[in-house]
């Protein structure tokens, strides 16, 4: 009984799937029957897409032949392996051309010895077309079928069949779909030759694939078992994602002026044969953006987002792999020994035509070369940066995102900020301006201003820190560049009165409704406003409502009913409080003099 060695399963991993055969030798001189039964071709994504449309080519490389059997069951019949008999009529030494070819480089060094009958039979016997788990992609099998892609005109002519009615696989996350084909037995070369690719998806690299199924002994046992392969296809859509140091929203995408935002770009690593180079994934951030250069970085990560490394326990992408190249004349700067990139992107009135310079992360051929093991959906060619958002920014801070082998796929990102304002008067409602207020979390465990918040200078003068805003004439108190929050809510103190007025310790909260980035103000409670000096109209048709804050000369112009006479007696005596302390204190002066 001849022994058959099985090609390891991992070789689908290296996009060439040889899945379930064991293969072995036989003498070209024996007799036996080429088993014509069918067999199921059975192949598996992750996406319907990834399946449905794509039309394959396929050639019959090797032919199981039956040699003998003690009795009629299966498990009795001896099998081997043979060239096809119509690649041996056509091409009677393109097998042997590809295996030299693939083992070329092999240390050590092989080919096929001169006083072999069939170098098919004999590769597979020597185990040579497997997987080599260390670097699949520049395995002997992967080089014996870029071989046989390269000489089409030597194979026969090619079958064609279109995958369709992809189905379930109730319970494999890792290869939900799965969609099949019917072919006599045999090893196959299949070219995924769908034009034009299925949407959102690439086309397959050529897969090395065989029927057959192996027993206890190693033995080719059941040679129609269906094969299952996994199409080593994947989706070409680009992925954004955006990150701040405030909590964000429910779609993560909005920030404050001052913070600092990290974009991430998830997309694909591209088969070699199948772009132009250079490579780039290529952003276009609008005005109101400064990148960070220096913070680029490059990695492939797998479906549950870590980061792929080799042996060493490193990236498997290194920084020598990629490269920043900004657009001619792109403004970019030294602070503080960073390199920056002072975006200036403009887009017009429906957001969907941008100009501006460009950022390109470019990936050259060799880089890619070593890693085309990852082309699946189960990984990602993923980019980052990060971005501080200036003081250019008003209401919302936008991105363009596209690769260079799919221009017409771009993604535009919108990040928000938004505006609080009110009105500051007198008793009569008279503007009043120069009072001034600060604006924070009215939770801060749950969402903090950055610490680079930065109001807009219309609202602010050398008094002000960085969270405060200052009444103009009309009254207005602003702050813009603020994220919205889902969680909290905006706490509004008012710290000093214009002169003249009285100070009183009152606050208010606004919130700011994610669905349209409406302001809608709290009334608060008796403790953050006693005297009832802030006024909050009723909410109007879209959700939103205003406020006025209003300032007294002096005590005696507080309401005196209610609640607020006692806020009233604790006002005169922090008053009083405040004026003996002064007292003590210049009278001390004087004694010291």
């Amino acid at each position: 009984m001849f022994k058959f060695k099985r090609l390891v399963a991992a070789t689908a991993a290296a996009a060439m799937a040889i899945a379930g055969l064991a293969l072995g030798t036989a003498p070209a001189n024996a007799q036996g029957t080429v088993v014509t039964d069918k067999a199921q071709f059975a192949f598996i994504g992750n996406a319907k897409n990834q399946l449905n449309g794509h039309k394959l080519e396929y050639y019959k490389i090797g032919d199981y032949v039956l040699y003998g059997q003690k009795s009629a069951s299966d498990e009795n019949k001896t099998y081997g392996v043979r060239v096809a008999s119509a690649l041996q009529t056509k091409s009677p030494n393109l097998i042997t051309s590809a295996l030299n070819d693939a083992l070329k480089d092999e240390s050590p060094a092989q080919q096929v010895p001169s006083d072999v009958d069939d170098a098919l039979a004999w590769a597979m016997s020597e185990g040579l077309l497997s997987q080599d788990s260390v670097a699949p992609w520049d395995g002997v099998t992967r080089k014996f079928v870029t071989y046989l892609n390269d000489h089409l005109t030597d194979l026969p002519t090619a079958g064609t069949a279109t995958l369709s009615g992809a189905t379930s696989r109730n319970g494999d996350d890792s290869a939900p779909y799965m969609a099949s084909i019917s072919l006599p037995a045999g090893i196959y070369m299949f070219r995924d030759v769908t034009d034009p690719v299925v949407e959102n998806s690439s086309n397959a690299v050529p897969m090395l694939v065989a029927s057959g199924k192996i027993d206890g002994n190693n033995d080719l046992s059941q040679p129609t078992s269906e094969a299952l392969i996994t199409m080593k296809d994947y989706s070409t859509e680009l992925s954004i994602a955006v990150t701040g140091e405030a909590k964000t929203d429910s779609t993560g995408r909005t920030a404050s002026r001052g913070e600092t935002l990290t974009y991430t770009m998830n997309g694909y690593v591209p088969k070699t044969d199948s772009v132009t180079y250079p490579f780039d994934y290529v952003t276009t951030p609008l005005k109101g953006l400064k990148v960070d250069l220096s913070s680029v970085s490059a990695v492939i990560v797998d479906k549950d987002g870590k980061t792929v490394t080799g042996t060493d326990g490193k990236s498997v992408v290194s920084a020598s792999d990629f490269s920043v190249v900004t657009s001619d004349d792109s403004t970019v700067t030294i602070e503080q020994g960073k390199k920056w990139f002072v975006a200036d992107g403009v887009t017009n009135s429906d957001d969907t035509d941008i100009a501006g310079h460009t950022i390109s992360v470019r990936f050259t051929k060799d880089a890619l070369a070593k890693w085309q093991t990852y082309i699946t959906d189960d990984y990602a060619l993923r980019v980052s940066y990060k971005v501080l958002v200036t003081t250019d920014a008003v209401n919302c801070v936008d991105n363009e995102f596209y690769v260079s082998a799919s221009t017409d796929k771009l993604k535009f990102v919108r990040t928000k900020l938004t505006t609080i304002t009110f009105k500051k008067v007198d008793a009569s409602g008279k503007p009043l301006a120069g009072a001034r207020f600060k604006i924070e979390s009215s939770v801060p465990d749950s969402f903090v201003l950055p610490s680079g918040y930065v109001n807009a200078n219309t609202n602010r003068d050398a008094s002000c820190d960085n969270n405060e805003a200052i009444s103009q004439a009309d009254g207005t108190v602003t702050f813009d560049g603020l994220a919205q929050s889902a969680d909290a809510s905006y706490k509004i103190t008012e710290v000093a009165a214009p002169s003249g007025y009285l100070t009183l310790p009152l606050y208010f909260n606004a919130t700011v409704s994610l669905a349209g980035a409406n302001v809608v103000f709290d009334d608060g409670s008796v403790g953050a406003d006693p005297f009832g000096l802030v006024t909050v109209t009723a909410k109007d048709a879209d959700g939103n409502n205003q406020l006025t804050v209003e300032n007294v000369h002096s005590v005696a112009q507080l309401p005196l009913t209610g609640g607020a006479g006692i806020a009233f007696m604790v006002a005169i005596a922090a008053l009083l409080g405040t004026a003996g302390v002064i007292v003590v204190v210049r009278s001390r002066r004087n004694a010291t003099v």
